[in-house]
């Protein structure tokens, strides 16, 4: 018998190999991904093996595949191959050295060798955590050489796997990487875990591989056959072929036999093969995947000779390939050829075998492949019972790992098995409702929100017990929040239930929860005084059950009241309190929620400072915990938010540079740009955020945060109208908002829009109906804080803009909040009322003032307009004394992270000091001091506190955190 022909050379691929190394040499640069796409037999694999073998030893190769069990296969199991091959290639060591605590955080639950995992408690932050720290793993993988990650079969990944490539395609940056998947496209339908890694045009590069033409063709036949076939078989070959490098291979080896189809064709092959072979391909078949040598000895059971004799054929004719630990189908489609060609019986029981061989020994294949593989194979054999059981198994070990999407398809295999199997309960300790509850958990995790809903719900009707029908539902009312629905009547039915359920420490446990999450909810529903109800009675059961993420969330509710109700001493107080119970629990996420709340909250009660070293203590704390791209990008826009209050606009650009670079979920894009684009129109690019306001708009669309996706957006729009001064387009802003939103649900947006709408309104002939319309809005609108009152004055002084008190008002409300660009705007206002009294001493002033304060800001447009009315009102603006104000834009050049260690310096702090503080090494913080002292062009650090001081940089005698 003829041995399997296979091209010694790869032809017609020159195109595509040049791709390749264009893109290994752009990765030198920035760390790259593209996408191999090609139809079955269309030479993927072998493409990318080539390319890397080519490479040699200048660059390290980390190899994974996908097996065909797609959904049902391992979580992650291409990247966990992947990952393990590097580390071993790195040493255990130093690739623990990479991670935050080893490692054991979070990849520890894909990879043992990492060490034992810390059991991550929160729910969210260990996906998040898992993710990051393989985006680590694979940058510093690459530090010491150039690394070539190869993901093969990306058609059969998982739901888990597409997700974390596409977070790796969206935030990979370092240089050295590689990344490069192969997958065919005709696969890729709607709702495909590769799906969005296939659409990111802008991360992800695709090189598509096409059928062989005719020149390619005849070069492949020739170098199968050694010699020149002849026109007609090369002619003959490519008509049955169509240019399928695979099919080439089959019908040259073929001869002339016949076959109506590839698969076919493959299949008769095989068929061709030595019965004891014949017997071991079946095995390996629906083994599928990588199948470790025992596995395979012990579905076939044959003694060890006889087995390797016929074991020998299959590799020498390339049927199947040597790998690491076992044997892999040297072509997909030969095993989906010979695994369709089994008999429904012989299928069944080579299910069976490979169940009962893994559940007999748990070491026949990788320890992360077991569960999944035993689920699948005993449901493939028909064993109900023990289908069941393996995927509550499975179930549980896709919690582990953070695979929430195939945690709920095993749970959801347990429920579509129920009703067959009526002792299911005591096999697996659980009754229907407690697996329904848990798919629900699975579906919040996983973003599966409505049938999350679905399977609370009808848990509901199972759980006549009140305390886990409230724990129902303040899930159900966590999967409608995130599903844009209002959480807050599943949440008063939980605790109105918990109120008439016999006491006991669970009933306390959940009611803690339960008024924890009902104080946020009425508290972002502007329920101010039942809000405080139920997160002082949360706090109280918190304390009493000793649950310190009870405490933490609702010392959180707390001090976000205590901030509205203008208290920032009591609101940074329980602010402190909450992060420190955060702390002590362990509970990270709840840490990292704390300081989101806290400059929120700050920021909107025009506590800017305070609200701005909250977000950079968050931002550390997100860096320090391996979470800088997910979770410290969402401090991102807090921070540049509350710098731009200040004034210090080109930290805040930087911040935004920063933060856009680590490419950060779409809606937090959105904030960054709107905060940009308030940056550039205040220094006269009006056309730059006009373009951002777009891009702004267009992220916000279609999210689920209600009217403040709305209104954001239309704050720009009408404060690039203003600086335009297009009174008409303000207007048609101002009257899209009055119809078509609810300013009165988010008076934080409201009150800066109605003021910056009046102001744009000033001069237009036909805005008497509609400043009626604004004025009448006003009225009705909640003005919480310093901040919201100082808008208030704003708009009452526009809308009396010749009222000398409201202009003085307005400028004092200004002045104390420590806004410069709003004083100096309403310091313009109050010169044009001095000038109408006239008032000409109190009009210089003013003006003087507001053109320090404009130019010391770069505030070109409003710097002009103040220029214009001096002109006209003959007011010396050259004479004007400068500002005593320092500027705030990166003073002495400093960084960000320089401005933080400077803070922390002034406090008297060591650099061990600073560095635990900043979550840095006390070397590193010693470095930016170096740094701080050179800029400043002083010798100690007394002096750089002392010059700190008299630029007034930081608030006196608070707690930097």
């Amino acid at each position: 018998m003829a041995s399997r022909l296979t091209s010694p050379v790869l032809v017609g691929r020159e195109r595509e190999r040049a791709a390749l190394l264009d893109a290994y040499r752009d990765a030198a640069l920035a760390a790259t991904v593209v996408l191999v796409g090609g139809e079955a037999g269309m030479g993927k694999t072998r493409l990318v093996r080539e390319f890397t073998s080519g490479l040699g030893a200048s660059a390290r190769t980390a190899a994974g595949g996908c097996t065909d069990l797609g959904a049902d296969g391992p979580p992650f199991g291409a990247v966990v191959t992947a990952l393990r091959r590097l580390v071993r290639a790195i040493g255990v060591p130093a690739a623990a050295g990479l991670l935050p605590a080893g490692g054991r955080r979070g990849l520890a639950r894909l990879l043992p060798e990492l060490g034992e995992d810390d059991g991550e408690r929160d729910r969210d932050l260990g996906r998040a955590r898992l993710f990051e720290e393989v985006l680590l793993l694979l940058e510093g993988g690459a530090a010491e050489r150039p690394l070539v990650v190869a993901l093969e079969d990306l058609h059969w990944a998982d739901r888990s796997t597409g997700e974390l490539l596409a977070f790796l395609a969206q935030n990979l940056s370092g240089p050295g990487l590689l990344l490069v998947g192969t997958y065919r496209p005709d696969e890729i339908v709607a709702g495909h875990p590769l799906r969005p890694l296939v659409a990111r045009g802008e991360d992800v590069r695709r090189i598509d591989l096409s059928r062989l033409d005719r020149d390619a063709v005849a070069r492949q036949v020739a170098a199968l056959l050694g010699h020149d076939p002849g026109e007609p078989r090369v002619d003959e070959i490519l008509r049955r072929s169509e240019g399928n490098p695979l099919f080439v291979e089959a019908l040259v080896d073929a001869g002339d036999a016949t076959a109506e189809s590839l698969l076919e064709l493959l299949r008769t092959d095989v068929e061709r093969l030595p019965e004891p072979s014949r017997r071991i391909v079946r095995a390996a078949a629906v083994a599928a995947g990588p199948v470790e040598h025992d596995l395979l000895a012990a579905l076939t059971g044959m003694p060890d000779l006889e087995f390797e004799d016929a074991l020998r054929p299959l590799v020498r004719r390339r049927v199947l390939d040597v790998v690491e630990g076992g044997y892999a189908f040297r072509r997909d489609l030969i095993r989906e050829a010979v695994y369709a060609g089994l008999l429904p019986g012989e299928r069944v029981r080579l299910h069976r075998r490979c169940a009962e061989a893994i559940t007999a020994d748990r070491r026949l294949v990788p320890a992360e492949r077991a569960p999944a593989e035993t689920a699948l194979h005993w449901y493939a054999a028909g064993e109900d019972a023990r289908a069941a059981e393996a995927a509550w198994q499975a179930a549980e070990s896709a919690r582990r790992s953070y695979a929430h999407a195939e945690r709920h398809r095993m749970l959801d295999r347990v429920l579509r098995l129920w009703d067959r199997l009526p002792d299911l309960p005591g096999r697996i300790g659980a009754d229907r409702a407690a697996v329904m509850e848990m798919a629900a958990e699975a579906c919040l995790n996983a973003g599966e929100l409505d049938a999350g809903i679905a399977l609370a719900t009808a848990a509901l009707d199972e759980s006549p017990d009140p305390v886990r029908a409230a724990a129902l539902l303040e899930t159900r009312a966590a999967l409608r929040d995130r599903n844009g629905e209002d959480p807050l009547p599943d949440l008063l039915e939980a605790a109105r239930l918990l109120e008439d359920a016999p006491p006991s420490p669970a009933a306390a446990a959940v009611r803690g929860r339960v008024l924890a999450e009902l104080a946020t909810a009425q508290r972002n529903q502007r329920l101010l005084a039942p809000a405080r109800a139920s997160a002082e009675e949360a706090l109280e059961i918190g304390r009493r059950t000793r649950d310190r993420v009870v405490q933490a969330k609702a010392l959180v509710t707390l001090a976000a009241l205590a901030a509205a109700d203008g208290d920032p001493d009591a609101a940074t107080g329980l602010f402190r309190e909450a992060g420190e119970a955060a702390a002590r629990a362990g509970a990270h996420d709840t840490r990292l929620l704390v300081a989101i709340t806290e400059s929120d909250t700050l920021e909107a009660a025009g506590e800017h400072a305070r609200a701005a070293r909250a977000a950079r203590h968050g931002m550390a704390l997100a860096e320090g915990l391996g979470l800088a791209r997910t979770r410290g990008t969402l401090l991102a826009p807090n921070l540049s938010e509350s710098l731009l209050s200040l004034g210090r606009w080109a930290e805040a650009s930087e911040v935004n540079r920063d933060a856009l670079s680590l490419a950060p979920p779409p809606l937090y894009q959105a904030y960054l740009r709107i905060i940009q684009a308030t940056v550039d129109l205040r220094r006269g690019e009006t056309g730059r955020a006009a373009a951002a306001a777009a891009q702004a708009r267009a992220a916000l669309r279609g999210n689920n945060r209600g009217e403040e996706s709305c209104l954001e957006p239309d704050l720009l729009d009408c404060r690039i109208a203003q600086v335009r001064q297009d009174a008409a387009a303000v207007a048609a802003i101002a009257g899209h908002v009055l119809d078509d939103h609810d300013p009165l649900a988010s008076p934080k947006l409201a009150w800066p829009l109605l003021a910056t709408a009046a102001q744009g309104l000033r001069d237009h002939r036909q805005a008497g109906r509609l400043t009626e319309r604004l004025a009448a809005c006003a009225r009705k609108l909640t003005a919480t804080g310093r901040l919201q009152q100082a808008y208030r004055m704003a708009f009452d002084a526009e809308m009396n803009r010749d009222d000398m008190d409201a202009w003085s008002r307005a400028v004092a409300a200004w002045r104390g909040l420590e806004q410069p660009y709003a004083l100096a705007e309403a310091l313009l206002g109050a010169t044009r009322a001095a000038l109408s009294v006239p008032d000409r001493n109190q009009a210089i002033a003013s003006l003087t003032e507001a053109a320090s304060i404009a130019t010391d800001l770069g505030a070109g447009p409003l710097r002009a307009e103040i220029e214009k009315l001096a002109k006209r009102s003959r007011i010396a603006l050259s004479a004007a004394v400068p500002s005593a104000r320092p500027r705030q834009d990166a003073p002495a050049r400093l960084t960000g992270r320089e401005l933080e260690v400077l803070e922390l310096l002034t406090t008297g702090l060591s650099n061990r000091q600073i560095g635990e503080h900043l979550f840095i090494s006390a070397k590193t913080a010693g470095v930016h001091v170096s740094n701080i002292l050179a800029k400043l062009n002083v010798t100690t650090r007394l002096e750089a506190a002392a010059w700190a001081h008299r630029s007034r940089l930081f608030a006196d005698g608070e707690d930097p955190r």
